[in-house]
Order: C-alpha cells, then structure tokens, then sequence
C-alpha cells in the first residue's frame, strides 16, 4: 500500500507538465468532449503499457538524444504560426501525436515508476489515478491559453531546455561536452525558441 501511495504522488506531481502540454496540443483541434475522454483513457493505458516494458526500453542505444530531439521538435511546432495548421485532422493522427508527445514528456516519469514497484498492480493503482485528476483538470487551463497566448511560448521554451537536458543524461555524452556547456545550451535553446514564439506572436498582433 505504501507503494501505491509513493506511485501515486510522485506521478501526481511529476506529470503537471504533460497535463499542460496535451491540453495545450488538443487546443488546436476540434475534438469533441467524448474524443478527448476516450483520449484520456488511451493514453493511461499506454502509460501502463510503457511502464511494464520499461526494461527492454532501457537497452535502446541513443533513447536520451532521441527523445531529446523529439521534445526539441515539439517545442518548435509550439511556437511556429498557427494559420499553418488545418482542423480536419483525423482522429488517428491526432491520438498518436499527442500519445508520442505523452511518451517523450514522461521517460524520466516511466523510468522511475517502474523502479519504485514491481508489482504492476501496485503501479497501475498508483499511476491512474494521478493521471486522471491531472487530464480531467487540465481541461480548466484551456480558457488560460486562450487568454493568455503567452504561455504557450513559455511552456515552448522549457520544453527546448528540457530536450537538452534530457540529451545530456545520455552515458558518455559528458566525455564529448563538459556539463556546464549543455547547461548553457539549454538555456540559449530556451531563449531562441522564446524568441521566435514572441515575433510570431507580435507579427500575428500587429
């Protein structure tokens, strides 16, 4: 029992950034209220599922650069104009899209989760839970967003610093660059991808 409550509170915790990213993500599509709850249960069974294969993950060569690049495209995606973007996706791409943007947010979440039990019972009582109160309350943010475009850029800009640094947990990439250095690479990553959301911003408003 006590596993399932150290589960539940550290994914409650650790997972308010997933919760803003995905909520922000299905802001530009017309999905449905029943879409996004079948959405919702999709992906906490997908987190089950990564959980429980979560070893075999760890062997793959490269996971850190790879999930690092794939966090850095999101945050681009983020900030560029959204009159690129069309409403009449469909359901499939959209379920994968945002499922992919759930994984690459969440190794560090899955990883760790796995180690706290290996009991998947204990971890799907701990992790669903936690993943529900958070998508159910995401929801709320959507009128923020709307009235403040802003944070998007932000959020944007934290995910670029995170890509980075999720690339420096790679083994032996530290012989290649000292820490310091991917430290001020995060840093600048954030600041170029804030940039470019607040020109597209003021061009989009002027």
């Amino acid at each position: 029992m006590q596993n399932w409550f150290i589960i539940f509170v550290y994914n409650l915790f650790t997972n308010i950034d997933n919760a803003i990213m995905i909520q922000n993500s299905l802001n530009k599509f017309s999905l449905r209220s029943k879409y996004k709850i079948y959405l919702l249960i999709f992906l906490c069974m997908l987190r089950i599922l990564y959980i429980a294969c979560v070893q075999s993950w760890t062997k793959v060569p490269y996971i850190n650069i790879a999930t690092g690049l794939i966090m850095f495209i999101f945050s681009i995606r983020m900030v560029m104009p959204k009159q690129t973007m069309r409403r009449h996706f469909s359901l499939l791409w959209i379920f994968s899209s945002v499922a992919a943007l759930d994984l690459v947010m969440s190794i560090d979440s899955i990883l760790l989760s796995a180690r706290l039990s290996d009991n998947v019972a204990f971890i799907t009582i701990g992790v669903l839970p936690a993943l529900f109160l958070l998508f159910f309350f995401s929801s709320k943010m959507e009128e923020f967003f709307v009235k403040m475009p802003w944070i998007e850029v932000a959020i944007a800009g934290l995910l670029a610093q995170l890509a980075v640094l999720q690339i420096k947990k790679q083994p032996g990439i530290l012989e290649l660059l000292q820490d310091e250095w991917f430290d001020l690479m995060g840093i600048i990553a954030m600041c170029v991808i804030c940039f470019i959301g607040w020109f597209n911003f003021w061009k989009k408003t002027s």
